[in-house]
């Protein structure tokens, strides 16, 4: 899939599912062993790691972060205003969002208001309900649906048209360890049958399709999130079989995936848990699926929240950092690039405002566009800021964004962003919005 095509899915299914961990007033690990004093699933910044695993072969420490060294002036970008757009047909939030190869962008499950009386705590049901947007009408309409309710999923666009919706959580909450292929076509989606030898699927895990059309589903926990996984499956839409993939050079959950011109995974971020405990991955790793074992770890100093590929096959990893119990959020560090040729991280930055949980997306200049997120306060971010490649530099390019969680962004095929949903606390939105960077 084109980076243009990740509308948030992936990382904005994380996005909602982050951000309302972290910020219910907005809607909203290191492999450690657990210390006596930890607290349950509290998250600590553990140190990165130079371990090296790789089949028989010794491999050097990845070098250390370098200082940024921009080649170029900030390329100029105008403001940008963000602009109303037409109503969804239903109210929902954490939905996840995939453009099609026609254009139309498909707007799937996600959480809807909660109908009926109340009389005790209630809590908003995820919903199975499709809905397209066809930019030739500029309108949204009811499109099918899904084969369960999932909120907080991802999508990701197979080589022939389907969609592929896998993840995040069931109607009433819980872990969705299921995937399923949605036909536009058709305008139905079914589960995918498990053969004999695979009892299950992870919950959490980190889905990235690959070169040759196959999806890779890297780690996750296989028993109620107590435990990480380190295994990957690789899964072959075509046929509908499953093959074991390489072993991860260490367990995560929840991480970024990015796939590279070369043909391997870079695995950034995620989580470690371990009998209740967890512990944030501030660490990389780099997947060939050719070779039976992950390549190496190499040393990222964030938590990461998002991975872009840049138009010039580079890596943006942005919006983490280190876990902050006394104010519950992430503190978000300095950006970094991550080099193929070198296998080595670049800072660059900062962010004028650091956020966690933001969408990012690549635009056709080759910029990448951040949209809202919380600071280290988890107060919102109403801002919309954009990364330039050529200088290593961030720029605000947009004020006023909503302060809302839980939407996603999409590109469209004429260079404009459709913004969908969302929500503050348990209120969703039927509204969308236009940005043209």
């Amino acid at each position: 899939m084109n980076e243009e095509e990740r509308v948030g899915t992936g990382h904005l299914a994380r996005t909602g599912s982050i951000l309302s961990l972290l910020l219910a007033v907005v809607a909203c690990s290191s492999t450690a062993t657990p210390g006596p004093t930890a607290s349950p699933r509290q998250m600590t910044p553990a140190e990165p790691s130079p371990t090296l695993i790789a089949s028989g072969v010794g491999l050097p420490t990845a070098p250390p972060l370098t200082t940024p060294s921009p080649t170029a002036s900030p390329r100029p970008m105008a403001p940008a205003t963000v602009k109303p757009g037409p109503a969804m047909a239903q109210a929902r939030r954490g939905q996840a969002a995939v453009r099609l190869h026609d254009g139309r962008v498909l707007i799937m499950g996600g959480t809807v208001p909660f109908t009926g009386k109340c009389e005790m705590a209630c809590i908003a049901p995820a919903t199975a309900s499709v809905e397209v947007y066809d930019p030739s009408t500029g309108k949204f309409s009811p499109y099918g649906s899904l084969a369960a309710p999932r909120t907080d999923g991802e999508a990701l666009l197979l080589n022939d048209g389907r969609v592929l919706v896998s993840g995040g959580n069931g109607q009433y909450g819980g872990d969705a360890p299921t995937i399923e292929i949605y036909d536009p076509a058709k305008k139905t989606s079914v589960a995918v049958k498990l053969p004999a030898n695979v009892e299950r699927l992870p919950a959490s895990p980190t889905v990235v399709l690959l070169a040759d059309g196959r999806v890779l589903i890297a780690g996750g926990s296989y028993d109620s999130l107590n435990t990480t996984s380190n295994t990957t499956l690789i899964f072959d839409p075509a046929s509908g079989g499953f093959s074991n993939g390489p072993l991860m050079a260490e367990p995560r959950q929840g991480a970024t995936a990015t796939l590279l011109d070369d043909g391997r995974v870079l695995i950034t971020g995620g989580d470690y848990y371990e009998g209740f405990y967890g512990y944030a991955k501030n660490d990389a790793e780099l997947i060939d699926p050719s070779r039976p074992l992950s390549q190496s770890t190499l040393v990222v100093s964030q938590y990461s929240a998002t991975s872009t590929l840049l138009s010039d096959g580079r890596v943006l990893v942005a919006g983490g950092g280190p876990y902050d119990s006394g104010a519950g959020c992430i503190s978000p560090v300095a950006s970094e690039v991550f080099d193929p040729s070198t296998d080595r991280f670049t800072p660059v930055g900062p962010m004028g405002t650091p956020r966690s949980g933001s969408a990012a997306i690549k635009v056709q200049d080759g910029r990448v566009l951040f949209f809202g997120g919380v600071d280290s306060n988890c107060a919102a971010v109403g801002t919309v800021e954009v990364f330039d490649p050529d200088s290593g530099t961030f720029q605000v390019i947009a004020t006023g964004f909503p302060k809302i969680s839980g939407f996603s962004v999409t590109l469209l095929d004429d260079g404009e962003i459709l913004i969908v949903g969302g929500g503050i606390d348990w209120n969703m939105t039927t509204a969308s919005w236009f940005l043209e960077p």
